[in-house]
């Protein structure tokens, strides 16, 4: 009779705890804590070798948009290992996930890695311009009082 009352609370408080800390942990990180694990998440399914991805220099951008809703904006540089099993050097990312308060939802709506190529890069610089990602991405989403629109000039 005891190992059945063991296992009564084996089965019951294990899931039981699971499941308050997974709440505890949520409401803890709140939206930007959620943005960052869906960023994660998503690019880890673009990755060569998910297990080798690492994100450095990343930063979180949060605004209020005319609607009231919360804009979280989260971008850097992630790496990992290409098929050659080298790390590849690094890549700028940007997502953009929003926490609306109306609905009470929260949804990331895109994650955005810049796959311009070296020659889109130099044709950029060329024409005196930037590229797209910079363009729609960067500039729309990574702009604030510390890190400036990117913009290309003749004169550097």
């Amino acid at each position: 009779m005891k190992i059945i009352k063991w296992i009564i609370l084996v089965v019951i408080a294990v899931p039981l705890a699971l499941v308050a800390i997974i709440y505890a942990r949520n409401k803890m990180v709140g939206p930007a804590g959620w943005a960052e694990d869906n960023t994660t998440k998503q690019l880890k399914s673009m990755m060569k070798d998910p297990d080798s991805m690492v994100i450095r220099s990343s930063f979180v951008l949060q605004r209020t948009n005319s609607d009231g809703n919360t804009e979280i904006s989260i971008c850097g540089i992630v790496d990992g290992r290409n098929a050659f099993g080298g790390y590849a050097g690094g890549t700028r990312f940007v997502s953009l996930s929003m926490d609306n308060k109306k609905s009470n939802t929260f949804d990331t709506i895109f994650v955005k890695i810049d796959e311009s190529t070296a020659s889109d890069r130099a044709l950029a610089k060329r024409l005196d311009t930037i590229t797209p990602f910079e363009h729609a991405y960067w500039n729309g989403n990574c702009v604030d009082e510390t890190h400036p629109m990117l913009i290309r000039s003749s004169d550097s």
